[in-house]
C-alpha cells in the first residue's frame, strides 16, 4: 500500500532538501505500531533506518531495538533507549552480532547490555571478556526458509549470522 503525499510539497523537500530525500509518515508508522500491539514484544531492527527520529517515535511507542553494531547501539542510547535490563520488563535494547570487537564488548559490558551470541566463538569471547554479562543465544534448528540461500534463516546451509549450530557440539 503506497502512501500518498502532495506532489507540491514533495517538489519542495526535494528544492530545499536535494535529493534523494526519504519521506516518512510518523501516523502511518504509529498505525502499525498499533497492529503490531497484539503480539508479546515488538523489536525493531535499526539496520531498516538509521534515522533518530523514526527511532524516537518508536522509543515513544514502547518498541524495543536491536541493534547490530556500536553505531546503532549509540544511536539508542541517544533517543533514551536503556540496555539495562528492569524486574519483570524486556530488555530495551539487545546487541546482535556474531563478530564484536574487544572495545565494542567492553562498552557493551560497561552498559550492561544483552548480547544476542549467535555462534560458540562469540560466546567464548563474550565470557572471557564480560563475565556474568547477560547473554541470550541464537540457534539455527537446520530448517526455515528465505528469499536466497545467503540469508536463508535458521536452514542448514545459514552462515551463524542466522544463529549457532549449537546442536552438532552435543
Amino acid at each position: 500500500m503506497a502512501l500518498e503525499f502532495n506532489p507540491k510539497l514533495l517538489e519542495e523537500i526535494a528544492e530545499n532538501h536535494g535529493t534523494p530525500t526519504w519521506v516518512y509518515s510518523a501516523e502511518k508508522i504509529r498505525e502499525k505500531i498499533a497492529q503490531l500491539k497484539r503480539f508479546d514484544v515488538i523489536r525493531f531492527a535499526q539496520k531498516a533506518s538509521s534515522n533518530l527520529n523514526i527511532l524516537k517515535l518508536m522509543k515513544d511507542a514502547g518498541v524495543l531495538v536491536d541493534a547490530v553494531s556500536l553505531g546503532e547501539f549509540r544511536r539508542s542510547l541517544k533517543v533514551g533507549y536503556e540496555p539495562k535490563t528492569k524486574p519483570g520488563q524486556a530488555e530495551e535494547v539487545v546487541y546482535t552480532a556474531d563478530l564484536v570487537d574487544l572495545d565494542t564488548l567492553n562498552f557493551l559490558k560497561d552498559h550492561k547490555a544483552t548480547i544476542n551470541a549467535g555462534s560458540l566463538d562469540m560466546l567464548r569471547r563474550i565470557g572471557k571478556n564480560a563475565p556474568g554479562n547477560r547473554v541470550w543465544v541464537r540457534i539455527n534448528p537446520g530448517f526455515g526458509h528465505g528469499h536466497s540461500q545467503k540469508p536463508t534463516l535458521a536452514a542448514r546451509r545459514a552462515s551463524t549470522a542466522s544463529g549457532s549450530r549449537i546442536f552438532r557440539k552435543f
